[in-house]
């Protein structure tokens, strides 16, 4: 039977993707493995959830931004593919968490600080492709790559709430297929398929949480999005080092 724990932890990062595109993976995948699932079963039982949001949020979406979507393909999807087979295969020879951490942390006050961060724009603009190379290496080891495409979006959108929910949609959509596509061709006889229903459960609370989404403003957002990232880099490092 589920751990109340587990199914509250489960509900509370249905409602913060819903909003804001982003939860499942970067809290969830943590929280999963300290609750004594493998990598692979914890984006097992993660990524049906995450695709199923990111899916209603992408094809019910107003906006649409085909360059996006091309330069996102190109640079960020073969790096993700190369470093999740690396992760799958080799059991986390290297542990990238606390870099993970400290680029999160620097780059949210970075990004809150807005006097400081008006001067580095136009270089972190120059440097977009390399940017979403990082993203899909980092998420592909570390399944943690989704705060950076959420301040990636932040930026690129020009803080419009609709298109950076737009591209982080998009983004975590297509992440989430090609991984679980690569999860279930390398570890399908080891996974555990019992905790499906989280998916119905996610469709549920989708649209009740458009209110909330449809109430903040794009300032706002763009904030709630860089300090949530601040707030998971400063977790990692506390329950890891």
């Amino acid at each position: 039977m589920d751990s109340f724990f587990e199914i509250i932890i489960i509900l509370t990062l249905i409602v913060i993707q819903s909003v804001f595109g982003v939860g499942l993976l970067l809290f969830g995948t943590p929280s999963f493995l300290v609750l004594g699932y493998d990598f692979a079963n914890t984006i097992n039982i993660l990524m049906p959830v995450s695709i199923s949001i990111s899916a209603l949020q992408f094809f019910k979406s107003k906006i649409s931004d085909k360059d996006f979507i091309n330069e996102y393909n190109f640079f960020c999807l073969p790096f993700l593919i190369l470093f999740l087979i690396i992760a799958l295969n080799f059991k986390y020879l290297f542990d990238f968490k606390l870099l993970v951490a400290l680029l999160l942390i620097f780059s949210s006050i970075l990004i809150l600080n807005k006097r400081r961060f008006s001067s580095f724009k136009k270089t972190l603009f120059k440097l977009k492709k390399i940017i979403l190379i990082g993203i899909g290496c980092v998420h592909g080891l570390t399944n943690m790559g989704g705060s950076f495409l959420a301040i990636y979006s932040t930026l690129v959108s020009k803080n419009i709430k609709e298109l950076t929910r737009y591209y982080i949609c998009y983004g975590y959509l297509i992440m989430g297929i090609v991984q679980y596509l690569i999860v279930l061709f390398l570890s399908f006889n080891f996974l555990e398929f019992s905790k499906l229903y989280y998916v119905p459960l996610a469709i549920l609370v989708y649209f009740p949480a458009q209110k909330i989404f449809r109430n903040i403003n794009d300032k706002k957002f763009s904030k709630y999005i860089n300090l949530i990232a601040l707030f998971y880099g400063l977790l990692i490092l506390i329950f890891n080092y």
